[in-house]
């Protein structure tokens, strides 16, 4: 792979420069970026991110299947990728996913997070 550098997400500065995120913290910054991203946020991308009206059908396999296609889509050198979630049954409202994913066959350490319904 490569080096890679792009912009941080959530966009930062240091110094009053724009941070830079590199290689790995930078694809995984990404897959945030495509979950909390819904359609149409992006102009010149409508089709950048994914759509929370997905929760309305309460099923863990179509929710995490439209997560896995929103990072696949979007997110370069992303392989062996896996969206494993369901709903909290501890609170009302919430969604726990863990993602496990590798870069060019590197594995990373999983993503572990909670999003509302």
């Amino acid at each position: 792979m490569a080096f890679m550098r792009g912009l941080t997400y959530p966009l930062q500065t240091v110094r009053g420069n724009l941070a830079l995120a590199n290689d790995m913290a930078l694809i995984e910054q990404q897959i945030i970026s495509v979950i909390e991203t819904r359609p149409f946020e992006r102009v010149m991308r409508s089709t950048y991110g994914w759509d929370p009206k997905i929760f309305d059908t309460m099923e863990p396999n179509a929710i995490n299947a439209r997560l896995y296609r929103a990072i696949i889509d979007e997110v370069e050198h992303v392989d062996a990728l896996q969206v494993n979630g369901h709903i909290a049954g501890d609170s009302d409202g919430l969604y726990r996913v863990e993602i496990k994913y590798s870069v060019d066959g590197i594995p990373q350490p999983n993503l572990n997070l909670t999003l509302n319904i």
